[in-house]
């Protein structure tokens, strides 16, 4: 029978901070249920329905961070790192999302408000910059490795 280890014993500094920048990057996720209010003015015919997509994504992905961030935190595992890659996938699909409806029908009327008159793609650009980056960290080996170490055999 084997026992399970702790998942923090054994991370070096990198690790440690490549694990504290993802948590605290997934659950700074938490901020798309902003996208709550978009939802309502989609359904009350205030924008445009092509926004509903993006809003729906939006929170599903606010609703995962948690759970996600402590699984990444308690039990590293191939079936942690899976979720973590499918996450940033959907996350990245609803910004490419959300770029696109920019593009073609313009900001909500729903988040005008929040925009102070700024650039309506700023946001949702540095957000698709990084989750691209931890995407591509998490295949690197060295981060990857984080998720796959191998029970250690009960002495």
């Amino acid at each position: 029978m084997q026992e399970t280890t702790n998942p923090s014993i054994g991370l070096g500094r990198s690790g440690k901070i490549f694990l504290t920048a993802l948590v605290v990057w997934i659950l700074a996720q938490l901020i798309r249920f902003i996208a709550i209010p978009l939802i309502t003015s989609v359904a009350n015919g205030i924008d445009a329905p092509g926004w509903m997509y993006p809003a729906i994504l939006d929170v599903v992905t606010a609703i995962l961070a948690v759970p996600l961030a402590i699984a990444i935190w308690k039990w590293r595992e191939f079936t942690v790192w899976t979720l973590t890659i499918v996450y940033f996938t959907l996350s990245i699909v609803d910004h490419i999302g959300a770029l696109t409806n920019l593009t073609l029908i313009g900001e909500p009327i729903a988040f005008e408000q929040f925009n102070g008159g700024g650039n309506p793609y700023a946001a949702p650009v540095v957000q698709t910059v990084l989750d691209v980056v931890f995407f591509g960290l998490l295949f690197m080996p060295r981060f990857r490795g984080l998720f796959f170490q191998l029970s250690k055999p009960k002495n």
